[in-house]
């Protein structure tokens, strides 16, 4: 089954609200909760969210640039994986120009997985040979699954463990029907999870995504 993995922004209005909609989420049983790319500190974001949610994976966006501070790299992973039991992901960007190596390095020490994003099967390869993961930016079905074959035959080639994750981001669908047939479509392709912004209907369709009637009057606090 398809994994899903919700975007929350990273810019905070109220806290109270702001986290009441991170602890319905992970009771609703998401995957993984991920943040916006521009906004407030996300290692101070998270470790709020850290503190209301007991099984949702956090994923911290880093890029390439932080291996230049790596102490103060280790620290921040290191703080944030114990106030999370061990629920960090580190979602490294930037990756196309420079090697990942020394944030990898740094992350298989906090025994932390990574996932590296890519928008192009150059980024993908390099995702294959050294990450745990890869994201993929608006990917199809079709594209993830080319993307999923050849970076399990290019692990097994090199003897890696076949383990690997194929996130992709996708649009909150506009009704049930939609959202099954979007779950469907991704899971006959073998991707791993979907990332979808937080949005007032999503929280509805985790709960109830199998059923025909509409529960919309159940909304996030941030909608």
């Amino acid at each position: 089954m398809v994994k899903i993995g919700v975007r929350l922004p990273r810019r905070i209005e109220d806290a109270g609200e702001y986290l009441a909609d991170a602890r319905a989420l992970d009771s609703a049983g998401v995957d993984s909760l991920w943040l916006d790319d521009e906004g407030h500190d996300p290692w101070l974001v998270l470790a709020g969210v850290a503190a209301v949610t007991g099984a949702a994976r956090l994923v911290v966006p880093v890029s390439v640039a932080d291996a230049r501070a790596p102490e103060a790299l280790t620290a921040r992973l290191a703080t944030l994986q114990r106030l999370s039991r061990g629920r960090v992901v580190l979602g490294v960007s930037g990756a196309g120009s420079d090697a990942p190596e020394p944030v990898l390095h740094i992350a298989r020490e906090a025994t932390c997985r990574t996932l590296l994003e890519a928008s192009d099967e150059r980024c993908a390869a390099a995702a294959a040979r050294a990450a745990d993961g890869v994201v993929g930016i608006d990917v199809s079905p079709e594209r993830a699954r080319a993307w999923l074959e050849s970076t399990l035959e290019l692990r097994r080639r090199e003897g890696a463990d076949t383990s690997f994750e194929v996130w992709t981001q996708a649009a909150v669908p506009k009704d049930p029907a939609q959202w099954r047939q979007l779950r469907r479509a991704y899971e006959e392709a073998g991707v791993t999870g979907l990332i979808l912004p937080a949005d007032p209907r999503l929280l509805d369709m985790l709960r109830n995504g199998d059923e025909e009637d509409d529960r919309s009057d159940l909304q996030l606090a941030q909608g």
